[in-house]
């Protein structure tokens, strides 16, 4: 029988580690909100934030509001990201897969003889289902946003967005919010924060992803460099944290800053600070996830491989 010592030790040294991180990182967060409520009452801070309020006025002609089809999107991206991240998590523990999954051959995707599909693990199989659902979300909702105008509420077209964000960003850390409705625009670090999700931390994650895909060409890889294994993997684990520490920020403030306003606004597209219906939503919203996270577990992923692809299921671990 192997000895599961090592691993304890492993698995207590990795808690260790998570402690500490999370015990220094909210020093250092109770440090930056003593600092920016001093700088705030200085002459300097007082005429900073006035110079730059932290909101900059949108384009004429910005359209207002969160549409059906904003909400709709919204909430299946937040659905998908909560597999993504699961499964990204299973392969960084390199936990050991219950199946082997094998890509059967279809009359759109014949079997090339002389290069046959890989085997795949199944949490790897997993993974790549959830993204291609969540890529396919995320390009409906890119096209939507340019061809509706919504581009100009989510993209800084002005210098001075920059400056009005550095003014955002000591609002919340000095725990007196910048002043703005989302309904007609966001306030500046909002804009910077959401362009950078959207445009550059999705697409890096989609690129990462596909260098360290089986899809990917073997001419294509390099040892050194952006398409050398070890930089992908590096670059994908940091989008990975960057999208686990997004999502906890923007969860916060959405439940802090005027969560009935909010949620009335993101999932049932309303302006509306008294209605409790996007609460509800919200709520039901969560459930969903619950119960999905429930469901989907490995055996019903292995169900769901056996419908589409060729799959071997591994006999349980020892103990």
């Amino acid at each position: 029988m192997p000895d599961a010592r090592p691993r304890r030790s492993a698995q207590g040294r990795r808690l260790a580690v998570a402690l500490t991180t999370a015990g220094l990182a909210l020093v250092a967060l109770a440090a930056a909100i003593v600092l920016a409520r001093w700088w705030r009452g200085t002459e300097a801070g007082e005429a900073f934030l006035a110079a730059f309020p932290g909101t900059v006025p949108p384009p004429p002609g910005t359209p207002e509001g969160f549409p059906a089809w904003l909400n709709w999107t919204h909430a299946l991206n937040t659905f998908f990201l909560l597999f993504i991240v699961s499964s990204a998590l299973h392969l960084r523990a390199k936990a050991r897969p219950p199946a082997l999954v094998t890509r059967r051959a279809t009359r759109l995707w014949p079997v090339n003889p002389a290069r046959p599909p890989k085997r795949l693990g199944l949490h790897t199989w997993w993974h790549l289902v959830v993204v291609t659902l969540w890529v396919a979300t995320g390009l409906v909702y890119v096209v939507l946003l340019l061809v509706s105008g919504q581009w100009a509420r989510l993209l800084p077209t002005e210098w001075e967005t920059l400056p009005n964000a550095v003014s955002a960003g000591i609002q919340y850390l000095s725990l007196d919010w910048p002043a703005h409705d989302s309904w007609i625009t966001y306030n500046a670090l909002q804009e910077v924060v959401y362009s950078v999700t959207v445009f550059i931390a999705a697409p890096l994650a989609l690129a990462t992803g596909l260098r360290l895909s089986p899809v990917w060409p073997d001419r294509w890889m390099r040892e050194h460099g952006p398409l050398s294994d070890a930089w992908a993997r590096r670059t994908h684990a940091l989008v990975l944290w960057y999208y686990l520490a997004f999502t906890a920020v923007h969860v916060g403030l959405v439940l802090l800053t005027g969560a009935r306003k909010n949620l009335n606004a993101m999932y049932t597209g309303v302006d509306d600070a008294e209605s409790w219906v996007g609460a509800i939503v919200f709520a039901g919203s969560v459930v969903v996830m619950a119960v999905a996270w429930v469901l989907l577990r490995p055996p019903a992923q292995t169900a769901i491989a056996e419908r589409v692809a060729d799959v071997r299921r591994m006999p349980a671990p020892p103990r």
